[in-house]
C-alpha cells in the first residue's frame, strides 16, 4: 500500500516562497536558491560582468548572468522578484576600478568588491 500526501517539489517551494518574501518578491534561503548570485550586466559594463560571472564559476557557484538590453531599474525589479540571494553589478564604475556592488537580496547590505576578488 502506498499513499500519496500532495507534499512535492511544487508544494515545498510554494511554502518557501510563502516564509521568504517581501513586497518586492522572492527572497530564496540560499539553501533552496536556484542560483547562488545573479549578475546584471549595465550598458556598456558587459565585458566586466562576464568576467565576474566566469570568476564566481570557478569557485563553483550557479551563477544566472543578466545581459539582456534592458534598462537598469527592469533589471533591478527582475532581480529582486527572482530573489536569488546575491545581486553582482557591474556598471560605469566597474569600467573605473574593475570592481562591482555586491548586494544581499534579504538584508539590501552593499559592498564593492574587486572581481579578482568575488
Amino acid at each position: 500500500m502506498m499513499g500519496s500526501y500532495g507534499i512535492g517539489p511544487a508544494r515545498t517551494m510554494a511554502a518557501v516562497i510563502e516564509q521568504h518574501h517581501d513586497e518586492n518578491g522572492i527572497a530564496w534561503p540560499e539553501a533552496v536558491a536556484p542560483f547562488d548570485d545573479h549578475v546584471v550586466a549595465l550598458v556598456g559594463a558587459e565585458e566586466i560582468a562576464a568576467r565576474a560571472a566566469a570568476r564566481l564559476e570557478e569557485r563553483g557557484r550557479a551563477v544566472l548572468l543578466d545581459d539582456r538590453d534592458a534598462r537598469a531599474g527592469e533589471k533591478f525589479a527582475d532581480a529582486d522578484l527572482i530573489g536569488v540571494p546575491r545581486r553582482i553589478t557591474a556598471g560605469k564604475k566597474s569600467l573605473d576600478d574593475a570592481a562591482v556592488d555586491v548586494r544581499d537580496r534579504r538584508s539590501g547590505d552593499e559592498a564593492r568588491v574587486a572581481v579578482e576578488d568575488l
